[in-house]
């Protein structure tokens, strides 16, 4: 009867450890996730006054990104950019200016999308050049870069 009671012991000890290692397993080590609110989606970690990025493509054209502020959003890892300035060079010709009144910039400098007033200037060396302008502007600077 004795050693009836022990492996009873034996058994409901292993059982309970048991469930103790699964419960460590999968339910406290296990970490919740949340979603994210529309209020932590929509707000920026940083800023940067008097922002100046700098960079080349593939075919060694330069180009320089200005903008009075930058405001980088995590989520979507995007940045809005206050009244934005483009300056594309190109090896044969004069440098264009793309200048606007807002901007988002994305994928970490590899496209700009330019919005409202956007003025492209670019003279030609020799002839008078010419002013395009538009509503809205995509430039993909990794693609085309100047």
């Amino acid at each position: 009867m004795f050693e009836l009671k022990q492996n009873i012991i034996l058994i409901a000890v292993f059982i309970a450890l048991l469930g103790l290692s699964v419960w460590f397993q999968f339910g406290l080590l296990e970490t919740p996730v949340s979603e994210l609110s529309e209020e932590e989606k929509n707000a920026a970690d940083y800023y940067i006054e008097n922002f100046v990025s700098t960079g080349m493509d593939a075919d060694g054209k330069k180009y320089e990104l200005r903008a009075d502020r930058m405001v980088h959003y995590p989520h979507g890892d995007r940045a809005l950019l206050d009244k934005p300035h483009l300056v594309q060079y190109d090896l044969d010709q004069t440098p264009r200016h793309i200048y606007a009144d807002s901007g988002w910039l994305y994928n970490s400098i590899s496209r700009v999308l330019l919005t409202g007033n956007v003025r492209v200037v670019q003279s030609r060396t020799g002839t008078a050049g010419g002013v395009s302008m538009g509503e809205k502007m995509v430039v993909h600077l990794n693609d085309r870069g100047g």
